[in-house]
């Protein structure tokens, strides 16, 4: 009988574990001023593998998403994870101030977390310490000011 609960135990173990191995992450887009999420904002994201490694056959290493009310936009990553991954959202430029990309690690963002580039001039405006938490790109865009806003025609050519 314990025979038995062991090779149970195991078998259910390896049933439900490649599930569990898939990690999540999350990528959020919050207004840099007062931290509200942007909502249905389009991210890109590409899965970039070092050398001669390749996402499964049937997953795709170029996702299209979109943000949620909460500003979140969430995808697991495969089995086998890339070295490196790449972010993008693409923000209205004539609302919004944002370098919304970023190229990052896997292992950092998973233990770390990445906040995207902020401009140092900008920190000072900002409203909260900005922290990811791991597994989750925080990308902060900023409003353009009504100067920024007039001029965005003349600038824009």
């Amino acid at each position: 009988m314990r025979t038995f609960l062991r090779y149970l135990a195991c078998i259910r173990l390896l049933w439900l574990g490649p599930p569990c191995l898939a990690q999540a992450v999350t990528i959020r887009v919050i207004n840099g001023n007062n931290g509200q999420p942007l909502q249905k904002q389009k991210v890109f994201v590409s899965l970039l593998y070092d050398g001669g490694g390749r996402p499964p056959e049937k997953y795709d290493a170029n996702l299209s998403l979109e943000t949620d009310n909460a500003g979140e936009a969430q995808f697991s990553l495969p089995a086998s994870p890339p070295a490196h991954l790449a972010a993008q959202v693409h923000v209205d430029s004539a609302r919004w101030r944002c370098g919304c990309g970023v190229l990052v690690a896997t292992r950092d963002l998973i233990q770390k977390g990445i906040v995207g580039p902020v401009p140092p001039t900008e920190s000072r405006n900002s409203f909260a310490p900005i922290k990811a938490g791991p597994g989750q790109i925080l990308l902060v865009a900023r409003p353009l000011s009504i100067w920024e806003r007039l001029l965005y025609p003349f600038v824009k050519g």
